[in-house]
């Protein structure tokens, strides 16, 4: 659903970016690589969703999904610089910046970030400019909050004395992006205040949930990108809740860039030993509870609903 929903939204605005006007052969060739690799359907996805779950036309959602689809992927080049992720997984694929470099990556995140906002003009002309008004900040404030975050998270790469709370504090301004989705669908939609209201509290949620389960995957199934995480990035909330044990605490502080394999084994096994995965997954199932709750002041819920059965 997710794919048959937001793919061609995706399609569509990298389709119509590509037909601008590049002089670059660098430029154009690094953003067909990244348009080409870019599967994020989610957002668009969401848009649509909250869009139907309010009695509302999907295909006006189009300009502002298109919006975020784009602002979305500057924001994801820009966080590899920040991470310095060159290489992503255990297959050692090669991320834009792995093969572009920094200033490559950096001013290809800056043209998807103007073309993402031009989108929005194309609103003016199927909505009322009030309407427009209130969905552009509801985007300015989720970018912003979101870009907050990202900033206070730097202050948590190699910090081994974070608190679950601080890092659950930073993941919620994260996840400010998301509601910001679900909040422009709700709006474009024709939804009430409640629904707005509700369906921006799940998208809230939602966001956090997706985090949370990149936290699990990149602890327990990537060695690469685990081993990144505590390299050069803030911890994930398995590693957080773990970090009561003090062996863990001085592995993880002694680990250098060529922490070896067997060490990452021994810092996989003493999360398990304090029960990292069990806590993180407790406070994903009290965040689907608080999805599923919020979906009770919307008239059209069980699609979005329909995300929580796998």
């Amino acid at each position: 659903m997710i794919v048959s929903l937001g793919k061609p939204i995706v399609d569509s605005a990298f389709q119509e970016m590509l037909s601008t006007r590049i002089p670059s052969p660098t430029a154009s060739r690094a953003l067909k690589r990244f348009a080409k690799r870019w599967k994020d359907y989610s957002r668009s996805a969401l848009m649509v969703l909250c869009c139907e779950a309010v009695g509302g036309d999907p295909s006006l959602v189009y300009p502002a999904a298109k919006c975020l689809v784009l602002s979305g992927g500057a924001f994801d080049l820009h966080d590899d610089i920040v991470d310095q992720s060159y290489i992503r997984t255990n297959k050692k694929k090669k991320t834009t910046l792995g093969i572009f470099g920094e200033e490559v990556t950096l001013i290809l995140g800056d043209a998807l970030l103007i073309e993402g906002i031009s989108k929005l003009v194309d609103l003016s002309e199927r909505m009322d400019p009030h309407k427009v008004r209130l969905i552009v900040k509801a985007v300015k404030d989720g970018l912003f909050e979101l870009g907050s975050a990202e900033v206070e998270e730097l202050k948590l790469v190699r910090n081994v004395n974070v608190r679950p709370s601080r890092y659950l504090r930073i993941v919620n301004m994260k996840a400010a992006d998301v509601e910001a989705y679900a909040r422009v669908g709700a709006m474009i939609g024709g939804g009430t205040p409640q629904e707005i209201d509700a369906l921006g509290k799940f998208g809230r949620c939602l966001g956090s949930i997706a985090i949370l389960r990149d936290d699990i995957e990149d602890t327990f199934n990537d060695e690469a990108e685990l081993f990144s995480r505590i390299t050069k990035e803030s911890l994930p909330l398995p590693v957080i809740y773990a970090l009561s044990s003090p062996a863990l605490k001085k592995k993880i502080e002694s680990c250098s860039m060529s922490c070896s394999n067997s060490e990452i084994t021994e810092i996989l096994s003493l999360i398990e030993k304090s029960e990292g995965f069990e806590k993180t997954k407790r406070k994903i199932e009290s965040l689907i509870l608080n999805s599923k709750t919020a979906l009770n002041n919307v008239r059209n819920p069980d699609r979005l609903l329909s995300l929580f059965k796998t």
